[in-house]
């Protein structure tokens, strides 16, 4: 019973690990969501430091951040661009190997620009649809995404002003342990 008894730990040890990095996705997209809501203390340096490492690599349509520093002013500042959101993300591929773990999930993201109704009334709205891939590390204080890259595949609605184009990277394949 003994090597049983070992795969099995180890296979308890595999889910509680892709338990803990969906939720670590599952976080990010509701931080996004609810980080400018009124009350909240989301898009700070404790937030950003809950998701990701100190080397984070953040790799988006409208701008690139490397580091945890100024990583919460960086999302906060794409954020800020709409009224309110909703990112609803898939069932993601986890695949932890030892420390480290290539993620990716497919996206669907709504914003809703400033001065839109209310619901039920219709929004005027910029939707996208892509593909999150990335690396997440195990730190000391549990999972942190190391890289994160969105690629947008489509979209409809009106951009918020000012984004006139989108970084050329995004909308390329891509490899998620580079």
């Amino acid at each position: 019973m003994g090597p049983e008894l070992g795969e099995l730990a180890a296979e308890v040890a595999r889910l509680s690990d892709i338990a803990a990095l969906n939720n670590l996705i599952d976080r990010y997209l509701a931080g996004l969501d609810e980080g400018l809501a009124e009350g909240s203390s989301g898009f700070d340096e404790a937030w950003a430091a809950s998701l990701f490492t100190e080397d984070v690599e953040l790799l988006f349509p409208v701008g690139s951040h490397q580091g945890l520093a100024g990583a919460d002013g960086f999302l906060r500042e794409i954020m800020e661009r709409w009224s309110r959101t909703h990112h609803h993300g898939s069932l993601a591929s986890v695949e932890p190997d030892g420390d480290r773990a290539a993620i990716s999930w497919s996206l669907i993201a709504s914003h809703v620009h400033f001065g839109s109704p209310a619901p039920p009334q219709p929004s005027a709205y910029f939707q996208i649809g892509g593909r999150f891939t990335g690396v997440a590390r195990r730190t000391a204080d549990g999972w942190r995404f190391a890289r994160l890259r969105l690629r947008i595949v489509w979209s409809t609605g009106s951009p918020p002003g000012g984004v006139t184009e989108v970084d050329a990277r995004t909308l390329e394949a891509l490899d998620p342990l580079h």
